[in-house]
């Protein structure tokens, strides 16, 4: 596993973090998840998709929303499904005090989501 990127974002007080790593197994996802939840003890929530192989070799996906009432992703995990790209993402966010509303946040978590995948495919075409 190794940490492609990160990212920042502040909204309405609420700070969201996201990481992107590359995986070369399902394993890997629980090591990050219990990594970030060490080095982000006080965030509200830590959500999560990914695509990689399983431990037989053949290509699996999952994710969590962590309780947050949104979809955003269920629909970053069909992306990396279409991409077959060997990725983690995962996105991190303290609280501020505001509620953003299930809308609002949906379209924040997602468009975090998709700022890193764009940044990974902007990262590898200009290396390529």
């Amino acid at each position: 596993m190794l940490q492609l990127l990160q990212i920042q974002y502040e909204e309405k007080k609420s700070k969201f973090y996201g990481f992107l790593y590359s995986l070369e197994s399902e394993e890997e996802v629980k090591t990050i998840l219990f990594s970030l939840k060490e080095e982000h003890p006080k965030a509200k929530h830590i959500l999560y998709a990914y695509y990689c192989p399983n431990r037989y070799g053949a290509p699996i996906s999952g994710g969590s929303e962590d309780g947050e009432p949104i979809s955003s992703m269920k629909k970053t995990k069909a992306i990396l499904e279409k991409a077959k790209e060997n990725y983690g993402i995962f996105l991190v966010r303290y609280y501020g005090g505001t509620n953003l509303g299930a809308s609002h946040l949906d379209q924040v978590y997602f468009t975090l989501a998709m700022r890193l995948f764009q940044a990974r495919k902007e990262t590898k075409t200009s290396v390529s």
